[in-house]
């Protein structure tokens, strides 16, 4: 997180307490820790919803970046954990790494068996000060060329993941109450998108030229797709006419709670 929203979240800590303690002075309340506490959470959670809703930001220039050495394997599954926050995913990373991050703040594992790379990447949340990136979104760029199996899981967050440049062969996302975007794969054969969402709002992106079969769950708030490219096959089931020999296509999977899902 940037220096500027640090002093902010922690300025605005210190005047609350402040304020408790001029009231106690006042005589207007007894006990300081018995009002600053429920305040500083509703400080604390306000911040948090504040931050997950804002635009992304450009990463801050000389922010420390991570980078995965992708050590000569040939496909790989990856795994990125966090609890809340922004977070951009898309294509870009150099040709011999896995994956690049910007910041320092990642506890990452990864291990090679055989030509398969297994990686996994625990992210502080961006709300917290001093913890997430600089910018306050966590930016990772991922290898265009090799096949990945992608597992992403979040909290209360703003995602944005950008495949379409990816060789992601298969996608789980696990997302709470979350604004979510998502661009489907443009270059694979066969991508299996599998999808779980609670209270969230969810756009997905089929590029032109990509086949698509959609399910979905009829739990499913609000939903609107492009019937024009993927007309109804059977109950909760949008399949693109060229779908069985269509060169590139898509599985899209979505299971939600109350939300709000756009297919196009």
């Amino acid at each position: 997180m940037s220096t500027s929203r640090s002093l902010f979240f922690w300025g605005s800590v210190l005047v609350l307490l402040g304020l408790c303690f001029a009231l106690k002075a006042a005589g207007v309340i007894q006990n300081v820790w018995e009002y600053f506490w429920p305040l500083f959470l509703l400080l604390a959670g306000g911040w948090l919803v504040t931050v997950a809703l804002l635009p992304a930001r450009a990463t801050v220039e000389g922010e420390e970046r991570v980078v995965l050495n992708l050590q000569g394997a040939r496909q790989a599954n990856l795994t990125v954990e966090y609890g809340a926050g922004q977070m951009h995913i898309s294509g870009g990373a150099p040709a011999d790494a896995l994956l690049t991050a910007n910041g320092s703040s990642l506890h990452v594992s990864s291990r090679l068996e055989g030509e398969r790379l297994t990686a996994k990447v625990e992210c502080a949340p961006t709300f917290v000060p001093f913890l997430g990136p600089e910018s306050g979104v966590w930016r990772f760029r991922l290898n265009n060329e090799v096949p990945l199996h992608l597992t992403v899981e979040s909290g209360a967050s703003q995602l944005t993941l950008d495949l379409s440049e990816l060789q992601v062969t298969y996608l789980k996302l696990e997302a709470g109450a979350s604004h979510v975007t998502l661009t489907a794969p443009a270059r694979v054969a066969n991508a299996l998108l599998e999808i779980e969402a609670g209270a969230a709002s969810l756009n997905v992106q089929i590029p032109q030229g990509v086949a698509a079969r959609v399910r979905l769950d009829q739990a499913i708030a609000s939903f609107t797709i492009d019937q024009q490219r993927f007309p109804l096959l059977h109950p909760n089931l949008y399949q693109s006419v060229d779908y069985d020999h269509a060169p590139y296509r898509v599985e899209l999977n979505i299971e939600a709670g109350v939300s709000a899902v756009n297919v196009a």
